[in-house]
Protein backbone atom coordinates (compact mmCIF):
# COMPACT_ATOMS: atom_id res chain seq x y z
CA UNK A 1 0.00 0.00 0.00
CA UNK A 2 1.67 3.38 -0.32
CA UNK A 3 2.13 6.12 1.91
CA UNK A 4 -0.75 8.45 0.55
CA UNK A 5 -3.06 5.39 0.81
CA UNK A 6 -2.05 4.36 4.17
CA UNK A 7 -2.40 8.04 5.48
CA UNK A 8 -6.07 8.40 3.82
CA UNK A 9 -6.62 5.54 5.74
CA UNK A 10 -5.05 6.62 9.00
CA UNK A 11 -7.60 9.63 8.69
CA UNK A 12 -10.37 8.04 8.03
CA UNK A 13 -9.64 5.66 10.88
CA UNK A 14 -9.11 9.33 13.19
CA UNK A 15 -12.33 10.53 11.35
CA UNK A 16 -13.83 7.97 12.53
CA UNK A 17 -12.81 7.69 16.43
CA UNK A 18 -14.03 11.23 16.79
CA UNK A 19 -17.37 10.71 15.37
CA UNK A 20 -17.99 8.35 17.68
CA UNK A 21 -17.11 10.31 20.33
CA UNK A 22 -19.19 13.51 19.39
CA UNK A 23 -21.61 12.04 17.10
CA UNK A 24 -22.46 12.79 13.94
CA UNK A 25 -22.34 16.07 11.96
CA UNK A 26 -20.18 19.59 12.77
CA UNK A 27 -18.99 20.12 16.17
CA UNK A 28 -18.42 23.48 17.86
CA UNK A 29 -15.04 25.48 18.54
CA UNK A 30 -16.72 25.80 21.84
CA UNK A 31 -19.92 26.69 22.70
CA UNK A 32 -20.81 28.71 25.24
CA UNK A 33 -22.04 28.35 28.50
CA UNK A 34 -23.56 30.93 31.19
CA UNK A 35 -24.01 28.82 34.44
CA UNK A 36 -22.48 31.56 37.04
CA UNK A 37 -22.76 35.12 37.85
CA UNK A 38 -23.51 36.22 33.99
CA UNK A 39 -27.66 37.27 34.80
CA UNK A 40 -26.01 39.09 38.32
CA UNK A 41 -23.06 40.94 36.82
CA UNK A 42 -24.89 42.37 33.73
CA UNK A 43 -28.20 43.69 36.30
CA UNK A 44 -25.49 45.51 37.92
CA UNK A 45 -24.49 47.24 34.88
CA UNK A 46 -27.88 47.88 34.02
CA UNK A 47 -28.90 48.84 37.08
CA UNK A 48 -26.10 51.45 37.83
CA UNK A 49 -26.73 52.47 33.83
CA UNK A 50 -22.80 51.88 33.61
CA UNK A 51 -22.97 49.50 30.52
CA UNK A 52 -20.61 51.51 28.22
CA UNK A 53 -17.02 51.85 27.83
CA UNK A 54 -17.06 53.60 32.03
CA UNK A 55 -17.87 50.94 35.09
CA UNK A 56 -16.02 48.92 37.36
CA UNK A 57 -15.97 45.70 35.52
CA UNK A 58 -13.73 46.75 32.83
CA UNK A 59 -11.08 47.64 35.34
CA UNK A 60 -11.82 44.02 37.04
CA UNK A 61 -11.78 42.31 34.47
CA UNK A 62 -8.09 43.22 33.34
CA UNK A 63 -6.88 42.89 36.66
CA UNK A 64 -8.62 39.36 36.77
CA UNK A 65 -6.76 38.34 33.85
CA UNK A 66 -3.61 39.64 35.37
CA UNK A 67 -3.62 37.32 37.84
CA UNK A 68 -4.37 34.69 35.98
CA UNK A 69 -2.05 34.61 33.25
CA UNK A 70 0.88 36.37 34.81
CA UNK A 71 0.74 39.14 32.44
CA UNK A 72 2.55 42.28 34.45
CA UNK A 73 -0.49 44.38 32.30
CA UNK A 74 -3.98 43.75 30.52
CA UNK A 75 -5.92 45.85 28.30
CA UNK A 76 -9.30 45.11 27.37
CA UNK A 77 -10.36 46.17 24.14
CA UNK A 78 -13.39 44.88 21.97
CA UNK A 79 -11.98 42.04 19.81
CA UNK A 80 -8.98 40.03 19.27
CA UNK A 81 -8.27 41.53 16.08
CA UNK A 82 -8.36 45.34 17.38
CA UNK A 83 -5.88 43.85 20.13
CA UNK A 84 -3.95 42.02 17.13
CA UNK A 85 -3.79 45.57 15.56
CA UNK A 86 -2.54 47.83 18.82
CA UNK A 87 0.13 44.81 19.66
CA UNK A 88 1.68 45.34 16.19
CA UNK A 89 2.04 49.15 16.25
CA UNK A 90 3.84 49.05 19.61
CA UNK A 91 5.75 46.70 18.29
CA UNK A 92 6.94 49.10 15.63
CA UNK A 93 5.51 47.58 12.76
CA UNK A 94 5.40 50.18 9.83
CA UNK A 95 4.12 50.49 6.34
CA UNK A 96 5.23 48.18 3.73
CA UNK A 97 7.12 46.37 6.78
CA UNK A 98 6.57 42.25 6.32
CA UNK A 99 5.00 40.45 9.36
CA UNK A 100 5.66 36.50 9.78
CA UNK A 101 2.88 34.94 10.47
CA UNK A 102 1.24 31.08 10.04
CA UNK A 103 -0.64 29.99 7.37
CA UNK A 104 -2.67 28.03 9.32
CA UNK A 105 -4.66 30.84 11.13
CA UNK A 106 -7.96 32.68 10.85
CA UNK A 107 -8.38 35.62 8.87
CA UNK A 108 -7.45 38.04 11.74
CA UNK A 109 -4.19 37.79 11.83
CA UNK A 110 -3.67 38.53 8.59
CA UNK A 111 -6.08 41.18 8.45
CA UNK A 112 -4.44 42.87 11.41
CA UNK A 113 -1.22 43.53 9.60
CA UNK A 114 -3.05 44.85 7.33
CA UNK A 115 -4.50 47.55 9.42
CA UNK A 116 -0.70 48.76 9.62
CA UNK A 117 -0.64 48.77 6.17
CA UNK A 118 2.45 46.39 6.02
CA UNK A 119 2.19 42.75 4.25
CA UNK A 120 1.44 39.58 5.65
CA UNK A 121 4.57 37.29 5.01
CA UNK A 122 2.74 33.41 5.31
CA UNK A 123 4.97 30.71 6.39
CA UNK A 124 4.38 27.16 7.08
CA UNK A 125 2.81 25.15 9.99
CA UNK A 126 3.55 21.84 11.28
CA UNK A 127 1.02 18.87 12.43
CA UNK A 128 2.90 18.57 15.73
CA UNK A 129 1.97 21.79 17.97
CA UNK A 130 -0.71 23.11 14.49
CA UNK A 131 1.65 26.16 14.46
CA UNK A 132 4.75 27.62 12.95
CA UNK A 133 7.31 25.35 11.85
CA UNK A 134 10.51 26.99 13.32
CA UNK A 135 13.28 24.57 11.49
CA UNK A 136 11.57 25.45 8.54
CA UNK A 137 11.27 28.97 9.15
CA UNK A 138 14.63 29.45 10.72
CA UNK A 139 16.27 27.34 7.21
CA UNK A 140 14.22 30.03 4.93
CA UNK A 141 15.48 33.46 6.79
CA UNK A 142 19.48 32.04 6.52
CA UNK A 143 18.49 31.48 2.47
CA UNK A 144 15.71 34.70 1.68
CA UNK A 145 16.88 37.54 4.36
CA UNK A 146 20.05 39.33 5.29
CA UNK A 147 20.40 41.72 7.85
CA UNK A 148 21.22 46.25 7.09
CA UNK A 149 21.22 48.57 9.56
CA UNK A 150 19.95 46.14 11.83
CA UNK A 151 17.09 45.12 10.56
CA UNK A 152 16.08 41.75 8.87
CA UNK A 153 15.59 42.46 5.05
CA UNK A 154 13.67 40.33 2.72
CA UNK A 155 16.46 40.22 -0.59
CA UNK A 156 13.37 39.56 -2.36
CA UNK A 157 11.79 42.38 -1.95
CA UNK A 158 13.92 44.12 -0.52
CA UNK A 159 11.09 45.05 2.59
CA UNK A 160 12.21 45.13 6.07
CA UNK A 161 11.10 41.92 8.40
CA UNK A 162 9.37 43.81 11.54
CA UNK A 163 7.87 41.23 13.60
CA UNK A 164 7.02 37.47 13.92
CA UNK A 165 3.64 36.86 15.07
CA UNK A 166 2.91 33.45 16.52
CA UNK A 167 -0.48 31.90 16.47
CA UNK A 168 -1.41 29.02 19.51
CA UNK A 169 -3.83 27.14 16.93
CA UNK A 170 -6.92 25.79 19.09
CA UNK A 171 -4.87 26.35 22.82
CA UNK A 172 -2.05 24.31 21.65
CA UNK A 173 1.20 26.04 22.53
CA UNK A 174 3.46 26.52 19.65
CA UNK A 175 7.39 25.69 19.43
CA UNK A 176 7.68 28.76 21.27
CA UNK A 177 11.25 28.87 22.40
CA UNK A 178 12.30 28.35 18.61
CA UNK A 179 10.24 31.22 18.00
CA UNK A 180 12.02 33.34 20.65
CA UNK A 181 15.55 32.24 19.73
CA UNK A 182 14.65 33.14 15.83
CA UNK A 183 12.80 36.06 17.00
CA UNK A 184 16.11 37.24 18.56
CA UNK A 185 18.49 35.99 15.90
CA UNK A 186 16.93 37.83 13.18
CA UNK A 187 16.30 41.18 15.28
CA UNK A 188 12.59 40.38 14.85
CA UNK A 189 9.98 41.70 17.78
CA UNK A 190 7.90 38.72 18.40
CA UNK A 191 4.03 39.48 18.96
CA UNK A 192 1.65 36.42 20.22
CA UNK A 193 -1.66 35.71 19.14
CA UNK A 194 -2.87 34.25 21.63
CA UNK A 195 -6.61 34.40 20.99
CA UNK A 196 -7.47 31.00 21.54
CA UNK A 197 -5.59 29.88 24.36
CA UNK A 198 -6.56 31.21 27.29
CA UNK A 199 -5.68 28.44 29.70
CA UNK A 200 -2.84 27.46 28.14
CA UNK A 201 0.71 27.47 29.74
CA UNK A 202 4.00 26.24 28.63
CA UNK A 203 6.22 25.31 30.98
CA UNK A 204 4.25 26.89 34.07
CA UNK A 205 4.05 30.43 32.03
CA UNK A 206 0.90 31.40 30.27
CA UNK A 207 1.10 32.04 26.60
CA UNK A 208 0.47 35.40 25.54
CA UNK A 209 3.72 36.49 27.92
CA UNK A 210 6.57 35.54 26.09
CA UNK A 211 6.77 38.05 23.77
CA UNK A 212 6.86 41.96 23.74
CA UNK A 213 3.18 41.62 23.84
CA UNK A 214 0.44 38.68 23.25
CA UNK A 215 -3.23 39.02 22.94
CA UNK A 216 -6.58 37.63 24.11
CA UNK A 217 -9.94 37.02 22.03
CA UNK A 218 -13.14 36.48 23.91
CA UNK A 219 -15.36 36.10 21.01
CA UNK A 220 -18.45 33.34 21.40
CA UNK A 221 -16.34 30.74 20.43
CA UNK A 222 -13.22 31.11 22.49
CA UNK A 223 -12.63 29.26 25.83
CA UNK A 224 -14.27 31.86 28.03
CA UNK A 225 -17.01 34.73 25.92
CA UNK A 226 -17.40 38.52 26.45
CA UNK A 227 -19.61 38.20 23.68
CA UNK A 228 -16.75 40.44 21.83
CA UNK A 229 -13.73 41.08 23.44
CA UNK A 230 -9.71 41.21 23.73
CA UNK A 231 -6.95 41.70 25.87
CA UNK A 232 -3.22 42.95 24.87
CA UNK A 233 -0.91 41.36 27.93
CA UNK A 234 2.66 42.60 28.07
CA UNK A 235 4.98 43.25 31.08
CA UNK A 236 6.34 46.80 29.88
CA UNK A 237 4.97 49.69 31.95
CA UNK A 238 5.54 52.32 28.95
CA UNK A 239 3.69 50.24 25.77
CA UNK A 240 0.84 49.25 28.22
CA UNK A 241 -0.16 52.88 28.85
CA UNK A 242 0.40 53.29 25.43
CA UNK A 243 -1.92 50.42 24.66
CA UNK A 244 -4.64 52.22 26.98
CA UNK A 245 -4.04 55.60 25.31
CA UNK A 246 -4.57 54.58 21.57
CA UNK A 247 -7.74 51.70 22.47
CA UNK A 248 -9.43 55.01 24.11
CA UNK A 249 -8.83 57.42 21.12
CA UNK A 250 -5.89 58.71 21.94
CA UNK A 251 -7.29 61.33 24.12
CA UNK A 252 -5.17 63.92 26.48
CA UNK A 253 -6.88 64.73 29.82
CA UNK A 254 -8.40 68.32 30.41
CA UNK A 255 -11.54 69.49 32.24
CA UNK A 256 -13.61 70.38 29.43
CA UNK A 257 -11.67 69.85 25.85
CA UNK A 258 -11.40 66.93 23.85
CA UNK A 259 -7.59 67.06 22.51
CA UNK A 260 -6.13 63.62 21.04
CA UNK A 261 -2.68 63.84 20.35
CA UNK A 262 -2.10 61.46 17.90
CA UNK A 263 -4.45 58.75 16.00
CA UNK A 264 -6.51 56.93 18.00
CA UNK A 265 -8.91 54.12 17.93
CA UNK A 266 -12.16 53.40 19.72
CA UNK A 267 -11.44 50.19 21.01
CA UNK A 268 -12.71 50.36 24.10
CA UNK A 269 -14.49 47.45 25.55
CA UNK A 270 -17.98 48.35 27.06
CA UNK A 271 -18.63 47.55 30.77
CA UNK A 272 -21.23 44.66 29.66
CA UNK A 273 -19.15 43.02 27.89
CA UNK A 274 -16.21 42.96 30.75
CA UNK A 275 -19.00 41.88 33.17
CA UNK A 276 -20.00 38.70 31.12
CA UNK A 277 -16.14 38.24 31.09
CA UNK A 278 -15.77 38.85 34.27
CA UNK A 279 -18.13 35.86 35.38
CA UNK A 280 -16.97 33.72 32.76
CA UNK A 281 -13.37 33.85 33.80
CA UNK A 282 -14.69 32.90 37.61
CA UNK A 283 -15.72 29.38 35.86
CA UNK A 284 -12.42 28.97 33.56
CA UNK A 285 -11.21 25.96 35.36
CA UNK A 286 -14.55 24.20 35.00
CA UNK A 287 -14.22 25.25 31.24
CA UNK A 288 -11.19 24.12 30.18
CA UNK A 289 -11.93 20.43 31.53
CA UNK A 290 -14.79 20.66 29.33
CA UNK A 291 -13.16 21.73 26.12
CA UNK A 292 -9.99 18.71 26.84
Amino acid sequence: MSSSALNTQLADQIINSISDVIGPGPAGLHEPKFHGNEWLYLKECLDTTYVSSVGSFVEQFENDLVRYTGAKYAISVINGTAALHIALLLAGVKKDDEVLIPDLTFVATANAVAYCNAVPHFVDSEERTLGIDTAKLRDYLNKNTEKKAGFCVNKITGRIIRTLVPMHTFGHPVDIEGCLSIAKDFNLTLVEDAAESLGSFYQEQHTGTFGLLGILSFNGNKTITSGGGGAILTNDSSLAKHAKHLTTTARTMHDWEYRHNEVGYNYRLPNLNAALGCAQLEQLPLKLKIKR
